[in-house]
C-alpha cells in the first residue's frame, strides 16, 4: 500500500506543478481545461489562472491525504476522516480522468488522461 500511496502522491504533485506553472504563465493553456480555456498565445486568461491557483493546494492536500492513508507519513491519522477523504480523492481522480479523456486536446487526453487513471488506480488501492 505504501508504494501505491507514493505513486499517487507523486502524480498528484506533478499535476500540482503543472497547475502552478500555468498560474505563472506557462504557454500550455491550449492543452488544459478540455482545450477550451481562454488563452493569449497559449497562456491562460486571469480567470483560468485563478482556477489553476485554487487547484494547487487541493492537489497537494490530496497527496498528503493519500500518503497519510497509506501509512507513508503520519501527518494525519490513517482512519476516521482520512479514510473517507481518500475515497473522495479517488472519486475526484475518476471524474478528472473522464474529463481528460473527453478533452479536445490530444495532449490532455493521452498525457493527463494516462496520468490521472494511474493515480486513480493507485488511490483506489490506498483507499481500500
Amino acid at each position: 500500500m505504501e508504494a501505491a500511496g507514493i505513486l499517487a502522491a507523486a502524480l498528484l504533485s506533478i499535476v500540482a506543478a503543472v497547475q502552478l506553472a500555468l498560474v505563472f504563465g506557462a504557454p500550455w493553456g491550449d492543452h488544459v481545461y478540455g482545450g477550451r480555456a481562454e488563452t493569449d498565445n497559449g497562456r491562460l486568461s486571469p480567470r483560468y489562472r485563478a482556477m489553476s491557483a485554487a487547484a494547487v493546494p487541493i492537489l497537494l492536500l490530496s497527496a498528503a491525504i493519500v500518503l497519510s492513508r497509506a501509512g507513508v507519513v503520519s501527518w494525519f491519522e490513517r482512519d476516521g476522516w482520512v479514510a473517507t477523504a481518500a475515497w473522495v480523492v479517488f472519486g475526484y481522480l475518476v471524474l478528472n480522468t473522464v474529463a481528460n479523456l473527453a478533452s479536445n486536446s490530444r495532449i490532455e487526453r493521452v498525457g493527463m488522461g494516462s496520468l490521472t487513471v494511474i493515480a486513480a488506480i493507485a488511490t483506489l488501492l490506498v483507499a481500500m
